[in-house]
């Protein structure tokens, strides 16, 4: 993962302002260019309705903006902002911490329907629209990742492992391996036996006994060990077991656990095994910020307790009083507060975490940790999808018509092509679901849409900054509607799936249809032609692989069959279509 930048300028707004006593030059262009439009901007805010608190927080953070913009722009012109540059300085603030980036383009967001609504904005209707978009609250919200709040230190892999080895965790993890020595014996559940429970405890700093029964003696003292008939009721033994499992660094076969390899190598020399303890780190956070199951974004507690990990790695550290402090039960939240604090707590007793004024993710763990987020980021925007797709099905309007495409796949031989019926309002990225499932892609690759030839054509694409898209990056396909890029019949759109494959579908208008009933669409009537493989190397790398497959006399012809995963006597019919499979597949968007 990239190092956060340390080259951003941003920061507390009312501490930069107690503690310059001499302005930059870009700092006065940018007061100079940006004063005389505060006091409309004030009047214009209090007028909407916005708290004056808020207005002042606004205010300081639009001059922290224009003076990151005024660095770049010898001549600032506060009606006619650059979008390029625009979009550096938010990523700029977003270097400095990910909601300093949120507020940033809040202000920013502000000011604009300010010059729009005033008519003071000087620059393209095009370039508002975009900054706008940019800028807007739902657009900054989906950027927010939490991986991205981790502030990597600069430090090589060896000086990482150095430091980590040192860590609390890393010693529990080498004490458990030391102890396993040569391999232990395990019980028919894959579990320690009893009698080993206590000595497998105390490498985890944990005062437990093996016993019978579980019930604590009344008469014992306070340091006796918990007696537990199964490791499975030591929540930190059973932390550090699967670790070790997921890490590699131990194995569990039959009725026997023994060391690995790695597991030995880090069990002597941990300072040089800095893969694995970062691995181990991990797996470790992963426990703490992935949610099994479904789960609700804005509800869940891990999310939470992520989000309090996240902050503690930034450059930003959360203060210990937002979940420590003596006001946490005034809050409204107060119990997920608690169990947020209380998961902080075990972190830190891990060493996973550093609890002083401020709750801090050492630096050497917020490589692993910012793996551990990115994989909850991409979980959270696959539910943010599907939740705002839903969300759009159940909001709109009932439909004015249907459409019956044809979408053939380009230069394959049979031809491969299906006709389906959609409603006419359909969404590009809803029709790029549709596609995958009519000729079973798997949505591994880029996909984009285009009206018009190559060179200069207009393209539809998800909305990510972090795509390689070529030229001008696309428009996002979420905002447009197949009927206004398909107005008659004959009209065509095209579908590029695997931009190194490069599977170009054609998507016809046949026919313009009434409207269907709820429920009833998308529905498959009719196609040919078998679909092809996903890394087939295109349409002509799909035809010869069929072509050698059929020929047992090509010396490829057995490895060609294993990767197709045909079976003796087994072959492919290039003609073939399953109507049954195909509508499985599309069943669950009906």
């Amino acid at each position: 993962m990239a190092k956060k930048s340390k080259t951003s300028h941003f920061g507390s707004p009312a501490k930069a302002a107690a503690s310059k006593s001499v302005l930059s030059f870009t700092d006065v262009v940018a007061e100079r260019a940006l004063e005389p439009l505060m006091p409309g901007f004030r009047a214009w805010a209090s007028a909407a309705g916005i708290d004056p608190e808020q207005i002042d927080w606004l205010s300081g953070l639009l001059q922290e903006f224009f003076k990151n913009y005024a660095q770049s722009v010898p001549d600032v012109d506060a009606c006619n902002l650059e979008v390029p540059l625009t979009s550096k300085v938010l990523e700029s603030a977003a270097a400095f911490h990910p909601e300093m980036r949120l507020g940033v383009a809040l202000a920013l967001n502000t000011y604009l329907e300010f010059l729009s609504t005033t008519g003071a904005w000087a620059g393209t209707p095009n370039d508002l629209a975009q900054l706008l978009k940019m800028t807007g609250p739902e657009r900054a919200a989906a950027g927010l990742k939490l991986s991205q709040y981790a502030a990597l230190p600069s430090l090589t892999p060896a000086e990482e492992g150095v430091a980590r080895a040192q860590l609390l965790f890393v010693r529990r993890a080498v004490a458990l391996l030391a102890w396993l020595g040569e391999g232990r014996k395990l019980t028919d559940a894959r579990l320690l036996p009893r009698k080993d429970i206590a000595a497998a405890a105390a490498c985890v700093d944990t005062n437990a006994v093996g016993s019978t029964t579980s019930r604590p003696d009344p008469l014992a003292g306070p340091d006796a060990a918990i007696p537990v008939t199964s490791m499975i009721q030591l929540p930190r033994l059973m932390q550090y077991w699967q670790a070790l499992i997921d890490t590699r660094l131990i194995t569990v076969k039959a009725n026997r656990v023994t060391v690995t390899r790695i597991g030995k190598a880090l069990r002597e020399n941990p300072a040089e095994a800095d893969h694995d303890t970062a691995v181990l780190a991990y797996f470790l956070f992963y426990d703490s910020v992935i949610p099994y199951g479904p789960f609700d974004p804005e509800e869940s507690i891990q999310v939470m307790i992520a989000l309090a990990l996240a902050d503690a790695a930034s450059n930003k550290p959360v203060e210990a009083d937002t979940l420590f402090g003596p006001d946490i039960l005034a809050s409204p939240r107060a119990f997920q507060a608690i169990l947020v604090g209380s998961r902080i707590r075990e972190a830190a007793e891990e060493g996973l975490v550093e609890i002083g004024t401020h709750i801090i993710v050492p630096p050497v763990l917020r490589s692993p940790l910012a793996s551990a987020l990115k994989l909850l980021d991409d979980k959270i925007e696959e539910i943010t999808a599907k939740k705002a797709t839903e969300a759009r099905a159940v909001n709109r309007a009932p439909s004015q018509a249907s459409y019956q495409l044809k979408i053939q796949i380009d230069d394959i031989t049979p031809p491969v092509w299906r006709r389906v019926e959609v409603p006419a309002e359909i969404a590009l990225d809803e029709l790029h679901g549709l596609i995958q499932r009519l000729f079973a892609w798997e949505d591994r690759h880029l996909h984009e849409f285009r009206i018009g030839d190559h060179a200069t054509g207009v393209r539809y694409a998800p909305d990510d900054p972090e795509a390689d898209h070529w030229g001008t990056p696309p428009l996002d396909e979420r905002d447009v509607a197949l009927n206004s890029l398909l107005t008659a019949p004959s009209a065509a759109v095209h579908y590029l799936y695997d931009f190194g494959d490069s599977w170009e579908h054609t998507i016809t208008l046949e026919k313009i249809l009434p409207a269907a009933a709820p429920g009833m669409l998308p529905r498959c009537t009719d196609g040919g032609g078998h679909p092809p493989q996903e890394d087939a190397f295109g349409p002509h790398g799909w035809m010869e692989k069929l072509a050698i497959a059929r020929d047992s006399n090509h010396p490829e012809h057995h490895n060609i069959r294993a990767w197709l995963g045909l079976r003796k006597g087994q072959e492919i019919d290039p003609e073939a279509f399953d109507t049954k499979a195909v509508a499985k597949r599309l069943k669950s968007l009906a």
